[in-house]
């Protein structure tokens, strides 16, 4: 028993890891208690100081930079003093992951979304869905508002979560907080919205980059439960098509493995955009929304069981192999 809290002592990380991993599952602060949250509203005020009218195209480009660090850079000085005086870091560092983990309170108004349309209440999906789109939502019809909801679910819950982990695996707690922070810089100031074109334009490509190879490994993640080698053309020529490639292949590999099409018009301020048809089989119904969530949650079991055969399998078969000898 000893040996086994030595084992555990000596991968605390890696416990630490999983174990915030799998209660942001469950468990997420209220919005009004997370400090994300106070990010956002920051974006929100330097918007209304920075993004006039008067003001140069390269004035807000230089602008948007500045921000970033502004947030960031003071964060990580905070932070980075408090690993010096806590008793434990590795609960500084749960916690802080915990907080960037935020996706249960999103899944969450999904599941709203999905009783809503259950019970035929159209005019409260629309509403809770409002909260996590750009698009307009009033004049969706039930296919609209199906689309748009599962559209939404992938994209929000990929860059909440399996992008977190991406970047806290490769970079640590500080390269995850970046993310964060152009994450929330990047959504604050839409590229969709008009008056945010100029004042977004780094923050969005640095965005889409950094989402690039959880894009990539994630439509692999979904190919998994169709046919991935078959389906592999079509998923590439589809993404090709669609505004970003990276999301526009995953968003196809998903939709290709519920068997259902994503994609079509939709309007923004007033402006109606066609974007390119994902997928394949018919329009999606009511049920494919919770079968979807149903299967991003799968998919991130899958990512924590990957893990964990990479990381912890060899060292728990090198534990037991050395207790073995002794």
């Amino acid at each position: 028993m000893q040996d086994f809290i030595s084992f555990v002592e000596e991968n605390s990380a890696y416990f630490s890891f999983l174990s915030v991993a799998l209660f942001s599952f469950f468990i997420s602060l209220p919005k009004d208690l997370n400090p994300l949250s106070a990010v956002e509203l920051m974006f929100r005020q330097i918007a209304k100081k920075v993004n006039l009218e008067d003001r140069s195209d390269s004035y807000k480009r230089l602008a948007s930079i500045l921000s970033i660090c502004l947030i960031y850079f003071p964060t990580l000085l905070i932070i980075s003093q408090l690993y010096n005086v806590v008793f434990q870091s590795t609960i500084l560092e749960m916690l802080l992951l915990f907080i960037l983990l935020s996706w249960h309170d999103k899944k969450i108004t999904y599941l709203e979304i999905y009783d809503a349309l259950k019970c035929n209440n159209f005019a409260q999906a629309k509403y809770k869905l409002a909260s996590l789109t750009m698009r307009e939502t009033k004049p969706l019809s039930l296919i609209g508002i199906n689309k748009a909801t599962i559209e939404s679910m992938v994209l929000q819950l990929t860059a909440s979560w399996f992008a977190v982990v991406f970047w806290y695996l490769l970079t640590g707690i500080y390269g995850a907080m970046f993310y964060r922070t152009v994450q929330i810089c990047a959504q604050q100031w839409n590229s969709k919205q008009l008056e945010f074109t100029s004042l977004s334009t780094i923050p969005s490509f640095i965005y889409s980059a950094m989402l690039f190879p959880v894009h990539l490994i994630v439509s692999f993640t979904f190919a998994l439960y169709d046919k991935p080698l078959e389906n592999l053309p079509k998923k590439f020529k589809q993404g090709i098509h669609w505004h970003h490639f990276s999301s526009g292949l995953m968003l196809a590999s998903f939709a290709l493995s519920l068997h259902i099409e994503l994609g079509g018009v939709r309007l923004y301020q007033q402006q109606k955009v066609t974007y390119a048809a994902l997928g394949l089989g018919g329009a999606p119904n009511i049920e494919k929304i919770e079968k979807a969530l149903q299967r991003l949650s799968l998919s991130a079991w899958f990512w924590l069981a990957c893990i964990s055969g990479y990381t912890f399998f060899p060292l728990l078969v090198e534990f037991f192999t050395l207790n073995n000898h002794i």
